[in-house]
């Protein structure tokens, strides 16, 4: 493992490389991601009545918004919500292992290899697609607690992030994954938050180019993963 420490710019300026030389598949992840959000959440939200439930009470929005607010936050404290927020934790698990296809993406960059379409689905090969999956419900149900509390969540997302990368690259179990990311996390604590935050802000700002611009900046975050990777631990199973 390297002990290599990078200045939080030249991680950035690095992920920016990768991102643009591979902007067409950033623009077909993102067109994947929130298609399947968005029609399997919007089913979920219909197979557990919500719509028609938030239909009954719609016409306040434009006449008492504080009423139709109170109303959909206590629509949210609901059996059929919860069932329906556990849905949606589970279709962002089910379509999470598109993120590990840019792992495969940046290291062929790097060895020099052709890049292909069939690449972005590498996390959906094999077992690969169950072992992230259940990662991914993992992560999500713990992180939507901790969302509640700002500083914890940031201090998970730190101790968890190179666990996907470890895993597909060192082929070893999550609790190994697990134990080597927190002691890199441990190891480079600032450096860590402060380009995870960077990359947070980079991947989202698309919003402001029109909206349609987070199709291209959204999987940002990624390539920003890798490089961390590449630095600090170097470790590709090859």
């Amino acid at each position: 493992m390297t002990m290599q420490k990078p200045e939080v710019g030249k991680i950035l300026t690095e992920a920016y490389q990768y991102w643009m030389k591979t902007l067409p598949y950033q623009l077909l992840f993102s067109v994947i991601y929130f298609s399947v959000i968005m029609f399997a959440g919007a089913y979920a939200f219909r197979y557990y009545g919500l719509f028609e439930e938030v239909n009954r009470f719609s016409q306040l929005m434009y006449s008492d918004f504080p009423a139709f607010l109170k109303k959909y936050e206590a629509l949210m404290q609901t059996d059929n919500a919860v069932a329906f927020t556990m849905a949606v934790l589970v279709i962002k698990a089910v379509i999470f292992p598109l993120n590990i296809g840019f792992l495969k993406i940046y290291r062929k960059l790097d060895l020099g290899e052709p890049v292909v379409v069939s690449d972005l689905f590498a996390g959906f090969r094999g077992y690969h697609f169950f072992l992230f999956g259940i990662y991914a419900v993992f992560w999500n149900v713990i992180n939507s607690y901790l969302l509640l509390f700002p500083p914890l969540c940031l201090l998970w997302i730190g101790l968890a992030l190179f666990v996907p990368a470890l895993v597909f690259y060192k082929n070893i179990n999550f609790f190994q994954a697990f134990r080597i990311s927190a002691q890199v996390f441990r190891k480079n604590v600032f450096l860590i938050l402060l380009v995870s935050l960077a990359s947070v802000l980079i991947s989202y700002c698309g919003i402001l180019v029109f909206f349609f611009g987070i199709f291209v900046s959204f999987p940002f975050w990624n390539a920003a993963i890798y490089v961390l990777y590449k630095h600090l631990i170097a470790d590709f199973g090859e």
